[in-house]
């Protein structure tokens, strides 16, 4: 059935059903088809042009960290951003309903600022005894510790770029690792695929499915879970709050307080020293508690989503009526 929006003065049908070339792709395989196209294009294509840039002598780029974030942030928007929205176009040429670019529920978005900041404590005990119960199996131990070793080099560079001598890099750090990954990473996940997930499967899965893809494309398998509920979160609430600018907001502040903490109290506050007896209990309990304001927070964000206001209108008469969005999804 054709898609019609309708006049605001005399209710007049304008079709708007302009699909692009990429329309009749199937949406699972248009997701995996883009994933696969902006992997190719960051991972590779940005490589080389770091590589151009910088060469492979980890002293230049050291002596040229501002340099080496700038060229991060512009891959990310050139490789991940640009990519994301040139595919919808060729897709469906609807921007702003599959990015949901539209001002957000203030309740939810107060909401999910609330959420993002309460999860972290328990993020950080999950992480903590995770990795105490992996490194200390009684098997794979060598898999492990190579791959432990790998990321912790990886880490190892990045805490470079994290940290700051000055206000004014820190503020080129926020740039490269608060902003810039908000912006593009949620364009991405949040826009083309949810978006395309909605089309195919019901809203909960599309949730949970964004989310996985989002924790899977990092390519961190220590911090699986975490990314995943991070993700999961982040498509949550573009859902109930109707708009990626909420997610944008989350996701930024998410980094944000990483960049922040270095900046204060230094690289080590990276670093999670082995936690005394004494103060197991305490931080469990920080844990469990800061799940259990989580999941309030959850439930509030369900009650005042959008969701449950833009689906049905009541008339005086108490009778249901279509609204003018229900219409022209038909």
């Amino acid at each position: 059935m054709e898609d019609f929006n309708f006049n605001d003065k005399d209710l007049i049908p304008v079709n708007k059903n302009k699909k692009g070339p990429l329309s009749k792709l199937n949406p699972l395989f248009f997701i995996f088809m883009s994933l696969a196209l902006v992997f190719f294009l960051y991972q590779i294509i940005g490589g080389v042009m770091t590589y151009a840039f910088l060469g492979n002598d980890l002293e230049m780029m050291n002596d040229n960290l501002n340099l080496t974030r700038i060229i991060m942030s512009f891959a990310q928007f050139m490789f991940i951003f640009f990519p994301a929205v040139v595919l919808v176009m060729l897709q469906d040429h609807n921007l702003k309903e599959t990015f949901r670019l539209k001002m957000p529920g203030i309740p939810v978005l107060i909401l999910s600022v609330i959420g993002i900041l309460v999860i972290q404590p328990f993020l950080q005990v999950y992480l903590y005894y995770q990795n105490e119960i992996i490194f200390s199996l009684p098997f794979g131990q060598e898999v492990i510790n190579q791959l432990r070793e790998l990321f912790d080099t990886l880490e190892s560079a990045t805490e470079k770029l994290v940290v700051a001598t000055s206000f004014p890099e820190f503020l080129i750090i926020v740039f490269a690792i608060a902003v810039t990954p908000a912006i593009c990473e949620e364009f991405l996940f949040r826009g083309l695929v949810f978006k395309n997930f909605e089309k195919i499967i019901p809203p909960a899965k599309a949730i949970f499915f964004s989310g996985l893809l989002f924790a899977l494309f990092h390519f961190h398998p220590f911090n699986i879970i975490p990314l995943t509920v991070l993700g999961i979160f982040l498509s949550f609430i573009v859902y109930h709050s109707g708009s990626i600018y909420t997610a944008v907001i989350c996701h930024f502040l998410n980094n944000f307080i990483s960049a922040a903490a270095v900046y204060v109290y230094g690289a080590d506050s990276l670093d999670t020293e082995k936690i005394s007896p004494d103060d197991q209990m305490q931080f469990i309990f920080l844990g469990v508690f800061s799940l259990a304001v989580f999941i309030v927070v959850i439930i509030l964000i369900k009650k005042y989503s959008v969701i449950n206001k833009d689906s049905i209108k009541n008339d005086d008469t108490g009778l249901a009526i279509p609204t003018k969005s229900d219409l022209s999804d038909e």
